[in-house]
């Protein structure tokens, strides 16, 4: 019983969880790429939209191959008081969408591309680091004239199921029940 409980743990761990990519370029030349996990990542689908909230990256969990890089991302994204990339919401449909995004504490409206492969979603999102108050000289995004490029892409796989929408009682929905 124990065997089935954790197999069914680790089993769904693997459905919610899919992988995400951070393309970071480098002026004048050059780029690095960190990847996570993004938490509670299934995209509901109804016809042609697609709608997810609520997924996350856990900011301390994006790795780039490189410890010393690393430590300095965490420090950038001030992981101690904001430890988690958060999509709050995301629609779309016809190929493009938009999430309203939180990263260290401020959220925005974020322009998306996705494309349906099979059972899953890959979509690609422009972060523009200003728009996030990421300041070169004042955060350190520069070092011996090799600096983060303004703009970073998000891009990932995850998961899709048809939205189900739940039946509401009588009652939720404000409809008075007759008298016995």
């Amino acid at each position: 019983m124990k065997k089935l409980f954790l197999g069914l743990f680790l089993l769904s761990s693997f459905v919610i969880a899919s992988d995400v990519k951070v393309h970071i370029g480098l002026s004048p030349a050059g780029s690095f790429e960190a990847k996570a996990k993004i938490h509670n990542g299934i995209v509901k689908t109804m016809g042609s939209k697609f709608f997810a909230k609520n997924m996350y990256v856990k900011a301390k969990e994006l790795k780039t191959g490189i410890g010393l890089r690393d430590s300095h991302l965490y420090k950038r994204l001030n992981i101690k008081s904001h430890p988690k990339i958060v999509i709050h919401k995301a629609m779309g449909s016809k190929g493009k969408g938009v999430a309203i995004v939180e990263i260290r504490g401020v959220k925005k409206k974020i322009p998306f591309k996705f494309k349906k492969k099979g059972s899953k979603v890959a979509f690609d999102m422009d972060v523009v680091l200003k728009d996030f108050r990421f300041d070169k000289k004042k955060d350190g995004l520069s070092y011996m004239g090799v600096g983060v490029k303004d703009k970073i892409t998000i891009s990932g796989l995850l998961p899709t199921t048809k939205y189900v929408a739940k039946k509401r009682s009588k009652k939720s929905r404000g409809i008075a029940s007759s008298p016995k």
